[in-house]
């Protein structure tokens, strides 16, 4: 049975704040460009999932699993909530490493992604900056084989990581009822949002993956790179990644084993992260002239932005909105001439007011000439209009007619 991945629809969101003509051009923007990059698609050569009612079928939602995060598209506009995409889900397994499905890292990096924790996307809590991204190196995107991914967070985030399950799965474990935690699509767009759980019941085993029937839930689209958690010795440990399922997410679901990769992946990887020193935050200054200021690469910009080409040379910006300056504080774009615009990571994140580079720094549009006919602008004639020809043209043979006329009855 092919597998296909999946994804759904839940209760509808609540929609706040004004927004300017020129923003909401933007917003749409960002909405288009993270729409071109779906999260979670379906196996190559296979049908789109359908719709299904729930992201996880029958789940809950739910304000606890701390550890269980949200991956997102990079937020550019202020306050941030469902205007940014948010594509797939991951679980925290150390201080700074997060678990994920390796097919939600596709076309995406690192500096265009972070992490949110808490319970919905569109209620505050922490974002944290991504700043590596390692797939399984023999991760098969038409087969879905080794599809497991690994995560470096910039700094640690105020919650506790999962326990990671030591111990190998068996096929005695068919029949088991385990608990499933993911973001998936909970508005009625399709938009994922509030994190829910529901319970599964293991169906069969084999080498690298393990399906699973609802119990009564099953994980969808969104959901993929959540963490499917078994109660063992009386503490609730992660043993499986979220990977894919039926199309209408009500009839199977298939996750990633964590307890194959443990030894030649996961574990070396969680070792170094331990030993590595935190990334220091940039030295960041909101007040720095971007527009004045050249970048040759990504890593020449601060945390978020990249190093854009413009007809005035490569700099600084955030691809929806190019490069820019920030000016004054703000919270939302109302407060703003244009939009309101995040600037760093984390917890030393602010919002300013942005002006384009493009506004500053390229001369205006040349004037418009005037409708009403009068004088050429500057000095320049205007060519006359296709209207214009046409009156001109039927006042000539009016003329003509009266002369005919004058002539005949002069005869």
């Amino acid at each position: 049975m092919p597998l296909i991945e999946t994804r759904s629809v839940r209760p509808p969101r609540r929609r706040d704040g004004r927004v300017g003509a020129s923003l909401a051009r933007r917003t749409r923007a960002l909405v288009l460009v993270a729409a071109g990059v779906a999260g979670g698609c379906a196996d190559a050569g296979e049908p789109a999932t359908g719709d299904a009612p729930a992201a996880i079928t029958e789940g809950t939602p739910t304000d606890g699993d701390p550890a269980v995060a949200a991956l997102r598209a990079r937020r550019a506009l202020c306050p941030q909530g469902h205007g940014v995409e948010t594509f797939c889900s991951a679980v925290l397994v150390a201080p700074r490493v997060l678990l994920t499905a390796a097919h939600c890292l596709s076309s995406r990096r690192a500096e265009e992604m972070e992490a949110y924790f808490g319970a919905n996307v569109a209620l505050p809590g922490y974002h944290a900056r991504i700043v590596e991204a390692h797939p399984h190196p023999a991760y098969d995107p038409d087969t879905r084989q080794n599809d497991i991914a690994l995560l470096l967070l910039a700094a640690p985030p105020p919650v506790l990581p999962v326990a990671l399950r030591q111990a190998p799965l068996e096929a005695g474990a068919v029949g088991q009822t385990i608990r499933i935690v993911g973001f998936g699509a909970s508005f009625e767009d399709g938009d994922p949002g509030a994190k829910q759980t529901g319970t599964a019941v293991i169906t069969s085993v084999d080498a690298t993956t393990f399906q699973t029937a609802p119990g009564p839930s099953l994980a969808c689209s969104g959901d993929s790179g959540g963490p499917a958690l078994l109660v063992e010795d009386g503490v609730e440990q992660a043993f499986g990644i979220a990977r894919s399922g039926d199309a209408a997410c009500d009839g199977f679901g298939v996750h990633t084993r964590i307890d194959v990769y443990l030894e030649e992946f996961v574990g070396p990887y969680l070792e170094a992260a331990e030993a590595a020193t935190p990334a220091s935050p940039d030295a960041q200054d909101p007040g720095e002239d971007f527009c004045a200021r050249t970048c040759a690469e990504d890593a020449d910009c601060p945390t978020g932005m990249l190093c854009l080409p413009e007809v005035f040379g490569k700099r600084c910006g955030y691809p929806e909105l190019r490069s820019g300056v920030f000016g004054e504080a703000c919270s939302v774009s109302a407060d703003c001439d244009g939009p309101c615009v995040a600037f760093g990571a984390g917890a030393e994140q602010t919002c300013h007011c942005f002006t384009s580079c493009r506004e500053l720094l390229l001369p205006p549009p040349e004037p418009e000439p005037s409708s009403s006919g009068g004088c050429a602008l500057a000095g320049q004639a205007r060519a006359p209009s296709p209207v214009g020809q046409s009156a001109a043209a039927l006042a000539l043979l009016a003329l003509a007619c009266a002369r005919l006329w004058s002539a005949r009855r002069e005869r």
